[in-house]
C-alpha cells in the first residue's frame, strides 16, 4: 500500500512540477523574449501578441492626434500627474513636438523612428501608424502599458519594443522613479532609491539590464532614422564613441531630439564628451524654434535638437 501511495505521489509531482515551472517561466517569458546572448548586449524584445490577460485592468483609452486614432494605456492620475493626468483632462503632453515628428515621418515613410525612453508611448504609438518604430523603455510598468496599447491597436507589425535601458556599459542596475511622475524613471547604483536626478523623492523599481545603442543595430529596419532620447540625464552615457559610434556610422540620423535640462548638470568634461560626439559628426545644436544655440550650454533650453542637415523642418 505504501509503495502504491509513493508511486501515486511521484507521478503527481512529475506532472505538477513542470506545470508549476511553466507557470512561473511563462509569466516571465510571455512578455519578454530573452536571447541566449544575455551578457552580450542582445536586447530584450517584448512580444505584445503574447500579452497576459491579467493586465486587462489597465485603463486604456482612445486618443486622436493629427486625425490618427490610437489606444494608449494609462496609470492613475495619483501615480502619474503628468502624462496620465494630462490625457485624463483631454490634453496631450508634448503635443507640439509629437506632431512635428509625425509630420516629418509622413513626409518620408521610409524613415524609421527610434524612441529611447518611450514611457507609455506618447511618441511611439502615433508614429507606429506612420512608419516602423523601435521603442526602448526600462520601466517594466510603463512598457507593459505600451505593449498592451500596441496589442489593442493591432500595430505590432510596425513597432519593436525593447525592455532595456541604454547606456555606455552592459550591466544590471536597479531603477528609481518619481512617485507621481512615471516618466521620471532612471538608473541607480544603490539598492534603494535615494533621490531623483533633480533631488526629489523617489521609489525603487525592479532591476533592468543596460545595452548599448550599438546593440540596437540588428533590429533596425531602415538605414535612415529620426531619434528621440529622454532618459533623465543619462543621455551623456548613451552617446559615447564606444557605445553609439557604430550606430551612427551605419544609420543616417539627420535629427536627434533630446531632453537637455538634466544633461547640463553633469560635470563639464562629461557634457563636453557628449557635445564632441555630435560636433565631430557635423551636428549643430538648435532650440525647438530652429534657432541655432550659440550661448553656453548651461543656458540651453529644456529640450534641444541636434541637426545634421539644416534642411530638416522640425
Amino acid at each position: 500500500m505504501t509503495t502504491v501511495h509513493f508511486k501515486r505521489c511521484f507521478i503527481a509531482l512529475t506532472i505538477a512540477a513542470p506545470l508549476v515551472l511553466w507557470g512561473y517561466y511563462s509569466r516571465q517569458l510571455f512578455f519578454t523574449r530573452f536571447t541566449n546572448n544575455y551578457m552580450y548586449g542582445a536586447p530584450n524584445v517584448v512580444l505584445p501578441a503574447l500579452f497576459d490577460h491579467e493586465n486587462d485592468n489597465f485603463d486604456c483609452r482612445t486618443t486622436v492626434l493629427l486625425n490618427i486614432a490610437f489606444p494608449i494605456c494609462l496609470y492613475t492620475a495619483e501615480t502619474d500627474d503628468v502624462v496620465t493626468a494630462f490625457l485624463l483632462r483631454g490634453r496631450y503632453h508634448e503635443k507640439t513636438e509629437v506632431i512635428r515628428f509625425i509630420q516629418l515621418l509622413l513626409s518620408d515613410r521610409r524613415v524609421q523612428f527610434v524612441d529611447i525612453g518611450a514611457n507609455v508611448g506618447l511618441y511611439s504609438l502615433p508614429a507606429a501608424r506612420v512608419t516602423k518604430v523601435l521603442a526602448v523603455e526600462p520601466n517594466w510598468h510603463s512598457i507593459s502599458r505600451l505593449a498592451k496599447a500596441v496589442d489593442l491597436g493591432a500595430v505590432s507589425s510596425n513597432i519593436t519594443m525593447i525592455h532595456n535601458a541604454v547606456s555606455n556599459v552592459r550591466a544590471i542596475f536597479r531603477m528609481g522613479v518619481h512617485p507621481t511622475n512615471q516618466g521620471v524613471a532612471f538608473l541607480i547604483n544603490t539598492t534603494k532609491c535615494i533621490a531623483t536626478p533633480s533631488n526629489q523623492t523617489c521609489n525603487t523599481l525592479p532591476t533592468t539590464r543596460t545595452i548599448l545603442l550599438n546593440d540596437l543595430l540588428p533590429l533596425m529596419q531602415s538605414r535612415t532614422a529620426l531619434l528621440k532620447v529622454d532618459v533623465e540625464g543619462h543621455e551623456v552615457n548613451v552617446f559615447t564613441d564606444s557605445s553609439a559610434g557604430k550606430f551612427f556610422d551605419e544609420i543616417d540620423i539627420p535629427l536627434v531630439f533630446m531632453e537637455w535640462e538634466l544633461c547640463k548638470r553633469h560635470s563639464a568634461d562629461i557634457v563636453r564628451r557628449l557635445l564632441d560626439f555630435f560636433y565631430r559628426r557635423k551636428y549643430t545644436a538648435f532650440d525647438l524654434k530652429r534657432s541655432k544655440l550659440k550661448k553656453h550650454y548651461l543656458q540651453w533650453p529644456v529640450n534641444i535638437l541636434f541637426l545634421k542637415s539644416t534642411n530638416i523642418r522640425f
